[in-house]
C-alpha cells in the first residue's frame, strides 16, 4: 500500500452515490403521495432536497457526511411515519373504510419491506459514515 491511506469518492462512497438515487426517487414518490396525488413537481422537489447532500460527497465538503446521515435518517423517519399514517388514519380521512384485517395483512408485508429496508439502509451507511476510513481521510473528520 505504499503508506497512502485511501482518499476520495472511490469504492463504497460511489457504491452509495449511485445505488441512493434509485432509493432516494422511491422514497420521494412516497412521500409526495402522502400529501396530494403524486405530483412530479412535489416528488422532484422532495427527491432534490433529499439528492442534495450526495452532491456535497462530490465537492468534496468536509460537511457531507453530517448532511448524508441527517438525509438518511430524514429520508426513513418520514417514510416510516407516511406508512403508519396511512394504514391508521388516511383512509378515515378520506372518507374511506378502514382496511379490513385481510386487507391490513395483504398490504403488511410489502409496507413492512420498505420500512425495515428504509431504516436498514440508513442504519448501515451512518456507520460506514462514521467508522470509514476513507470518509475520515477524504472529508477530514
Amino acid at each position: 500500500m505504499g503508506g497512502e491511506s485511501p482518499r476520495g469518492v472511490r469504492g463504497w462512497l460511489l457504491v452509495y452515490i449511485f445505488c441512493s438515487i434509485p432509493v432516494l426517487l422511491f422514497l420521494s414518490a412516497g412521500l409526495s403521495g402522502w400529501f396530494l396525488d403524486y405530483p412530479i413537481g412535489l416528488w422532484l422537489t422532495i427527491f432534490l432536497a433529499l439528492a442534495s447532500p450526495l452532491v456535497l460527497i462530490v465537492a468534496g465538503s468536509t460537511a457531507a457526511p453530517r448532511w448524508n446521515i441527517a438525509a438518511l435518517w430524514i429520508a426513513a423517519i418520514s417514510i416510516t411515519v407516511r406508512i403508519v399514517h396511512g394504514l391508521l388514519s388516511q383512509r378515515s380521512q378520506e372518507g374511506l373504510p378502514r382496511l379490513t384485517g385481510e386487507e391490513l395483512l395483504d398490504a403488511l408485508p410489502l409496507l413492512l419491506g420498505i420500512v425495515i429496508f428504509s431504516l436498514g439502509w440508513a442504519t448501515v451507511w451512518t456507520r460506514y459514515f462514521r467508522t470509514s476510513v476513507r470518509v475520515g481521510n477524504t472529508f477530514g473528520r
